[in-house]
C-alpha cells in the first residue's frame, strides 16, 4: 500500500498506523536527526525527540485536536525542532543570540570539544554569519533540501508562499551584499 501524506491522518484514525509509521520515519526522521545532530545533539536524542513527537501527533489525531490545515511532514518536523530546543535549553546545551526577539530563531552552539574548523569553513562562516540564522535556514531549505515552498512556509511559520519568496529574495540580497563587501574572502576561497 502506498501511503500519501494527505491520507496519513485518516489512516491513523482507521487503525492503520503500522503502515504509516515507517513512512514517517523514512520522510521526516532523517531531517530531524540531521538538525539535532548538527545542533549539539546525538542520534539517540533525535530518536527520543521524534518518538515523543509521534506520540503527541497520534494523541492529537485520536482526540480530534490535530488541525488538518497543516501538512503532516512539515508539522512533525517543526514539533520535533521545538521539542529539541526545549530539551536542549533545559540541559543548558544552547545559547540564545543577542538581538533575537523571536525564540523560534535561535542559534545553537556545541558546548563540547568543538573541533577546530578548517580555513575554508572560517571564510564561509565570515560570509554567512552576518546574514542571520533565519536566512541561513531558509537558504538551506531551498538550496540543499529542495523542500516545497509550502513546507518551508510551515516550518518557518511564515504567513504565505509569497512571504517565503520575499524573505528568500531579501536573504539572497544580503548574501550578495556580503560578497561584494568582502572581496578578500572570496579571493581566499578562489585561491584554495
Amino acid at each position: 500500500m502506498i501511503v500519501k501524506e494527505e491520507n496519513i491522518v485518516s489512516l491513523i484514525k482507521s487503525g492503520k498506523d503500522r503502515e504509516v509509521v515507517p513512512v514517517l520515519y523514512k520522510k521526516v526522521y532523517p531531517l530531524v536527526e540531521y538538525y539535532i545532530v548538527r545542533n549539539s545533539g546525538t542520534k539517540d536524542d533525535a530518536s527520543d525527540v521524534f518518538q515523543d513527537t509521534l506520540l503527541l501527533f497520534y494523541k492529537q489525531i485520536m482526540q480530534d485536536s490535530f488541525d488538518e490545515k497543516y501538512k503532516v511532514f512539515g508539522y512533525l518536523y517543526k514539533i520535533s525542532l521545538y521539542k529539541w530546543m526545549n530539551k536542549a535549553k533545559k540541559n543548558n546545551r544552547i545559547k540564545f543570540v543577542d538581538g533575537i526577539e523571536n525564540l523560534d530563531y535561535l542559534m545553537v552552539h556545541e558546548t563540547t570539544n568543538e573541533t577546530i574548523p578548517n580555513p575554508d569553513e572560517n571564510i564561509i562562516r565570515k560570509l554567512f554569519s552576518p546574514i542571520g540564522e533565519k536566512c541561513i535556514e531558509l537558504m538551506t531549505y531551498t538550496t540543499y533540501s529542495s523542500l516545497l515552498l509550502e513546507d518551508i512556509m510551515l516550518r518557518m511559520e511564515l504567513n504565505s508562499v509569497a512571504a517565503v519568496k520575499m524573505q528568500l529574495k531579501r536573504c539572497k540580497e544580503k548574501l550578495l551584499k556580503q560578497i561584494e563587501e568582502n572581496p578578500s574572502l572570496i579571493n581566499q576561497l578562489k585561491n584554495k
